[in-house]
């Protein structure tokens, strides 16, 4: 007989005081390490916040909290504080956590336990959470059951729920665009590849992985990795793509990193990003930090070691790693001034001589469209990236950047070109539409990227630090910059 699998319920904990206060403690264990670092006249006694006393699947308490444990307390006490229980995740047995709610449970552990065939126990350490059992059931319900708890999902705005009804997922083909035998043949090996392939996030990954299921990914899943296998596709050469907005400011050495990032996570392979402010740009301020100094201008001293790639090992005391970022950055010069210290035929020496080195480069620019190696990268570029922040005069500057590149011939290049729109603390909702509407015809795609607070001090950027609808913006914006090229 096989045994009982046993999979945890969590839950962010909020305190609620006599006075109305409350106090987000995150979990168990800081609410009660918040409470005993508190005076207390008698015993603290903990009852269940009012939101939670009509809900059959708790119990409301009250309880006692004795030397750091809860035990029962009198019925008659009135509570020195509710609990208040918030974000509710799925815990499997390897630690991850996926996003579920509690309305969703029996019809998510009644469907698991019938499809392993054995009983499942959803349980928690929560004061009040009742714990939940399953046995299989004795009907074929269990599929339409995944698949109501998948419509819940999508109703109640569960984040593992990503919808992207305007996406083509692997296989589907342009009606207008006949695709070959060979083509029809090789996605449909992909589509049942991914169709096949168990999921691994969210609740149905939370599930698998602790009972040992193998329950298909949800449509977000599906469409993440639609997205991976779009930044994994092989490229003919050496690719460059450039980021140009002539305002400082609008986000493009934020773009550039996580472009970068994106890859080296994503794709991997030889990346680079390089800072080709034509004074001084703050790449390597957001970088992380390398045991060198050294800059484009000290590449450029000695690019004639590296016209063959016989010296490639020498390139680690010039750029600077990025961790589990896996990409490189080259960084500016760091001496500001009104003269071009690397002009447009060094750019161009150094790009033939790195293009042996790394698969894809991406390129940040300045400010100075007239200026001679800003325009020797537009002459590079496979793909243009329109950094845009939803900001007035980033927005304003974005589109005069525009007229500049066709005006100086690059109407083909701008046909091709990738729009990315980051959204600031305080955005306008009518100005993103005015931007987006503006940029339809004259840019290829266009992602938007929501506000970020690990990003907004211009400090340093921390992968781990940023939300995952973040790198989700971003996955989709490098998809976008790799089917360019």
């Amino acid at each position: 007989m096989i045994a009982a699998s046993i999979v945890k319920l969590t839950a962010k904990v909020t305190l609620v005081d006599r006075t109305g206060t409350r106090v987000p403690a995150g979990s168990l264990e800081q609410a009660m390490a918040l409470i005993a670092g508190r005076a207390h006249q008698s015993t603290p006694v903990l009852g269940l916040s009012a939101q939670h006393e009509t809900d059959p699947s708790f119990d409301t308490g009250p309880w006692a909290l004795v030397e750091g444990h809860l035990g029962p307390a009198p019925e008659t006490d009135v509570p020195d504080y509710l609990l208040e229980y918030t974000e509710w995740h799925l815990d499997d047995q390897a630690g991850r956590l996926s996003p579920v709610t509690p309305a969703s449970l029996d019809t998510i552990g009644q469907a698991v336990a019938t499809r392993a065939g054995h009983d499942v126990t959803i349980t928690s350490d929560l004061p009040g959470v009742r714990t939940h059992r399953y046995a299989p059931a004795t009907d074929t319900t269990a599929d339409s059951d995944v698949a109501s708890a998948v419509a819940h999902d999508a109703a109640t705005g569960d984040p593992s729920w990503v919808p992207h009804l305007d996406q083509d997922l692997p296989g589907t083909v342009d009606a207008d665009r006949p695709m070959s035998t060979a083509q029809a043949f090789a996605t449909r090996t992909q589509t049942r590849r991914q169709a096949l392939g168990p999921a691994r996030t969210g609740w149905r990954g939370t599930l698998n992985n602790a009972v040992g299921l193998s329950i298909a990914p949800g449509r977000g899943e599906q469409h993440t990795r639609h997205l991976h296998t779009t930044i994994q596709k092989g490229l003919a050469g050496h690719r460059t793509a450039v980021v140009v907005n002539i305002k400082g400011g609008a986000s493009k050495t934020t773009a550039t990193y996580l472009l970068g990032a994106t890859l080296g996570r994503v794709r991997g392979g030889m990346v680079l990003a390089w800072d080709n402010n034509e004074n001084s740009g703050n790449l390597a301020d957001r970088a992380l930090p390398a045991a060198h100094s050294h800059t484009a201008l000290d590449l450029l001293d000695r690019i004639a070691d590296f016209t063959t790639p016989e010296h490639a090992d020498r390139l680690a005391g010039y750029v600077r790693p990025q961790g589990d970022n896996k990409f490189h950055v080259l960084a500016s010069q760091n001496e500001a001034g009104n003269t071009e210290v690397i002009d447009a035929e060094a750019f161009r020496t150094m790009h033939a001589a790195l293009r042996q080195f790394y698969g894809l480069a991406l390129v940040d620019t300045g400010n100075a469209s007239t200026a001679p190696t800003w325009q020797a990268a537009i002459d590079v570029a496979d793909v243009l990236v329109i950094a845009i922040a939803n900001k007035e005069d980033a927005a304003r500057r974005a589109f005069t950047t525009i007229d500049a590149l066709r005006n100086q011939g690059h109407g083909d290049k701008l046909d091709n070109a990738v729009a990315i729109i980051t959204q600031p603390r305080t955005a306008s909702p009518q100005r993103l539409k005015d931007i987006t509407d503006t940029l339809e015809g004259l840019v290829r795609a266009v992602t938007v990227i929501p506000f970020d607070r690990a990003l907004d001090d211009g400090g340093q950027i921390v992968w781990e630090s940023l939300s995952n609808s973040t790198r989700q913006a971003y996955l989709q914006a490098t998809a976008h910059v790799i089917e360019g090229m």
